[in-house]
């Protein structure tokens, strides 16, 4: 057991000894998720690894797979718009739409409540750079998981670009319009709701995503949100059933 431990030891220090382009070409070779793994060095020697290393090596993993090309890259960390570019220079295959990891809005949870979302607040930047690179994006995937995450987390900015670019609220019954109800967000809900919501000058009535059904009036009422139930009853028309009517008491 004690010279097991001493070869591994061993291994590892002769392999921080190896110049860095060598490290390089055996993880090419190797394609290992643990190597970067096996000490600090190691680590920061691969996490700053260029582009084109990185590009590389997540176009050898993802390639052979029957999965999106594209798609499977997104999904690892690594994975930068310079990657995605260099993936496309190297690769045969054509590009079809991207569906966006839940990496990208897993960590949005994570901000305070009393922090404010900018401009420049991951993943907004980046989603806008693949648009601009010519990507084009399915902002619905995951049952629209990208949506719902920007809705709980009150990122404006970015619900906005994903309505604009195509998210619809509706998935998984209209998940992300009761997230915002629950929090009696008016703001959010007509985001959501009505195309155009909170621009200035507005020429035209646009048509809204969704129609305001009696199950979601219900949920405002059941949330008590008086600013809610007069919108959806007296601009969206919805009219309430007789048990929301009994709650409404």
């Amino acid at each position: 057991m004690k010279d097991g431990l001493k070869l591994q030891r061993l291994s590892k220090s002769c392999l921080e000894l190896l110049p860095v382009e060598l490290l390089y070409e055996i993880q090419l070779y190797a394609l290992s998720h643990s190597l970067p793994c096996t000490s600090h060095s190691l680590h920061v020697i691969f996490k700053f690894a260029p582009s084109s290393f990185r590009a590389e090596y997540i176009f050898l993993r993802s390639s052979g797979s029957s999965e999106n090309l594209y798609t499977k890259a997104l999904r690892y960390p690594l994975c930068s718009l310079d990657v995605l570019r260099f993936i496309k220079l190297q690769s045969r295959n054509p590009i079809t739409i991207l569906e966006l990891p839940k990496r990208l809005f897993r960590d949005l949870g994570t901000r305070r409540a009393s922090s404010k979302w900018t401009d420049q607040d991951q993943p907004l930047p980046f989603i806008r750079d693949l648009y601009t690179a010519g990507f084009s994006l399915d902002l619905n995937s995951i049952n629209g998981y990208a949506l719902t995450k920007a809705v709980q987390t009150e990122f404006y900015a970015l619900v906005k670009l994903l309505l604009d670019k195509g998210a619809s609220p509706t998935y998984k019954d209209n998940l992300a319009v009761r997230v915002a109800i629950r929090r009696k967000d008016l703001r959010m809900v007509k985001l959501l709701i009505e195309r155009g919501s909170g621009e200035v000058h507005k020429r035209r009535r646009l048509e809204d995503r969704m129609k305001v059904s009696k199950e979601l009036l219900k949920l405002a009422v059941k949330c008590n949100a008086q600013d809610l139930v007069d919108y959806f009853t007296r601009e969206k028309g919805c009219v309430p059933d007789m048990q929301t009517l009994y709650l409404m008491r």
